[in-house]
């Protein structure tokens, strides 16, 4: 009953003119950064370089697979499968991620072109827009934030009525996150297109008939280009290529579950819930800051792998800005927070990002935790006064 009035309420944020302040100056030096340096919000060479590495990367290990110098070799056929997985999870970061926010470009249709890649791994790039674009307008919102829907198999929320397995969460979340880009290449998108009328807070959605072609047609492409191909031309068994096959997705399943789950899920987020008006009593980008954390923001090589997913505070708020340029901006946030005396949350490396979404999914464990709505810290109506 709690979930069905969240999602049939209209939810949206309220501010207040001093909160608007901060957005304002905030949006007016990201905008001086890019006309002082005459540099496009979108793709530059060193993102197109990526873009181009995480194909040919793909490509080269795939080829490496069907050339069947590794089948007499079975302890090396299965890390090359399970590098292939990375391959793909590198697509998604690299690529598809900003490609449905429409950043890589100005012309939709390029970004649309880009975002299919998402089919070809596995996924459905249609259908990520659609969730993915829900979970940025309403992060860690219980009842339409889709992240956060686990049909109580996880509680990620305290506003998630507790179920005695819940006290176990923390052990088994590791075995089931490393499940998770299984469970989507195999169920995931179906679920959402047949058996779901609604998404985040969108109600009643009716998929255009030629993204159900799309979604049958990739899924077939996805599992003859890396099951039964493989099946056929590899001197291996047929269940031992299944095998292979797993592997893609567990490794690179779990690395890709915990990148984006570390940056809102962990101890220091907040769970705000609208009112009985459906206001959320924040604007968006303080909203942002109470809920997003990044994590391993000043290394290079993390960034660049993880396609600046784990720097995502300026991410949720600029998405439809290319990658490559989150880390100067967040230095432009930083001394923009600073300026008002807003909080800006990261942790300096991975282990205590990974660290704080353990404690906060072991406290999430307990039938009676409690997490804060609001940061007063970030209330500026209550630093005012």
């Amino acid at each position: 009953m709690f979930e069905k009035t969240i999602s049939d309420q209209t939810v949206k944020f309220k501010s207040t003119p001093k909160k608007d302040e901060f957005v304002k100056v905030l949006r007016k030096n990201i905008h001086n950064y890019f006309e002082e340096n005459n540099i496009s919000r979108h793709a530059n060479g060193e993102m197109w370089l990526k873009m181009v590495i995480s194909v040919v990367a793909w490509g080269s290990v795939y080829a490496l697979i069907m050339s069947d110098i590794l089948s007499p070799y079975p302890y090396l056929l299965i890390p090359a499968f399970s590098l292939l997985g990375f391959t793909s999870v590198f697509i998604a970061f690299a690529i598809v991620h900003d490609a449905v926010h429409n950043a890589i470009s100005s012309k939709r249709w390029v970004n649309r072109f880009y975002a299919r890649f998402f089919d070809f791994v596995g996924g459905n790039s249609y259908l990520l827009r659609q969730m993915h674009g829900e979970h940025h307008k309403w992060v860690n919102i219980h009842g339409i934030d889709v992240t956060l829907e686990t049909h109580g198999l996880f509680r990620f929320t305290p506003h998630e009525p507790w179920k005695p397995i819940h006290r176990y969460q923390s052990y088994y979340i590791p075995i089931l996150y490393a499940l998770g880009q299984l469970h989507w290449v195999m169920f995931k998108d179906f679920k959402w297109f047949i058996g779901e009328a609604h998404i985040g807070n969108r109600k009643n959605i009716k998929h255009p008939f030629i993204e159900y072609v799309v979604l049958i047609v990739s899924k077939i492409v996805f599992y003859t280009v890396t099951l039964v191909l493989p099946m056929i031309y590899l001197s291996v068994s047929w269940w031992f290529v299944l095998i292979c096959w797993m592997s893609i997705h567990l490794l690179s399943g779990f690395a890709f579950v915990v990148v984006f789950q570390c940056t809102h899920i962990y101890d220091g987020t907040t769970y705000p819930m609208p009112d009985g008006e459906g206001n959320i009593e924040n604007n968006y980008a303080l909203h942002v800051l109470n809920t997003t954390a990044d994590f391993s923001r000043k290394s290079r090589i993390g960034s660049w792998l993880m396609g600046g997913i784990n720097i995502h505070v300026v991410h949720h708020m600029f998405p439809n800005i290319c990658h490559v340029h989150y880390p100067a901006l967040t230095e432009i946030l930083i001394e923009t927070a600073k300026e008002f005396g807003i909080e800006y949350q990261e942790n300096v490396k991975f282990k205590d990002a990974w660290k704080k979404h353990w404690d906060m999914i072991a406290h999430l464990s307990k039938p009676d935790s409690t997490v804060l709505e609001y940061n007063d810290g970030n209330d500026l109506s209550v630093a005012a006064a």
